[in-house]
């Protein structure tokens, strides 16, 4: 028994791995985390976009190669393609979209075998 402490030392200085239960004792409750200090941007609104598209003509070259003028020229104004919010049901709503399909696929179906489509 001499012969094992002489080699490996006392056993009391054995590091030994600590159980999970005696790490979960400790108080962690007054640890708190940093917060992430985060710079938020205001985002621009669709209005103050436009305006600033028509201001400068510089906005229209993307990285100096692309030409975005002939886009512009055929965008929208926003009042044009805003819509009011009405809530969507799901079960109308794919009645509508397959009754609209089933009616283009029976007018192909009739152009295809020589009927006249209505």
């Amino acid at each position: 028994s001499s012969g094992i402490n002489a080699e490996y030392g006392d056993i009391e200085t054995i590091p030994t791995i600590p159980v999970l239960e005696e790490l979960q004792e400790e108080d962690m409750s007054f640890q708190v985390a940093t917060a992430p200090n985060v710079q938020v941007n205001r985002v621009a609104t669709i209005r103050e976009l436009d305006q600033e598209l028509h201001k400068h003509s510089a906005l229209m070259m993307l990285d100096n190669k692309i030409d975005l003028k002939i886009l512009s020229r055929f965008l929208n104004a926003e009042s044009s393609v805003k819509e009011d919010d009405k809530p969507w049901y799901w079960d109308r709503l794919f009645t509508e979209v397959a009754s609209d399909l089933n009616g283009e696929w029976e007018a192909v179906n009739k152009l295809e075998n020589g009927e006249v489509a209505r």
